[in-house]
């Protein structure tokens, strides 16, 4: 029974924190600052998978979902990018795209 428990607390753990990161993503305005192309970009992740990518106006529809782990899967256009979120709190989302330094 030992066992048992103490193999599930890690479970629910994982769980509410992909919870609370889902609260904090979803249904708020992103803002992007491309310094390299010196734009900005509006991202707005929908609770229902759906991403509105926003510059001047002008409205992208995409695709995305957490997997976990720190990790976002972003469907747009016809790539997919895998990023790893570094730092996340309800005023400031930092990612990176995986595999970069």
């Amino acid at each position: 029974m030992k066992t048992y428990i103490s193999e599930i607390i890690p479970k629910i753990k994982r769980y509410s924190k992909k919870l609370d990161d889902l609260t904090l993503l979803t249904n708020q305005h992103w803002v992007v600052i491309d310094e390299i192309k010196n734009s900005k970009n509006v991202y707005i992740f929908r609770s229902n998978g759906g991403l509105l990518i926003s510059q001047n106006g002008r409205v992208e529809l995409a695709n995305w979902e957490y997997l976990g782990n720190n990790s976002l899967l972003i469907h747009r256009k016809s790539e997919i990018y895998l990023f790893k979120h570094g730092f996340f709190d309800e005023n400031l989302l930092a990612l990176q795209v995986d595999g970069s330094k």
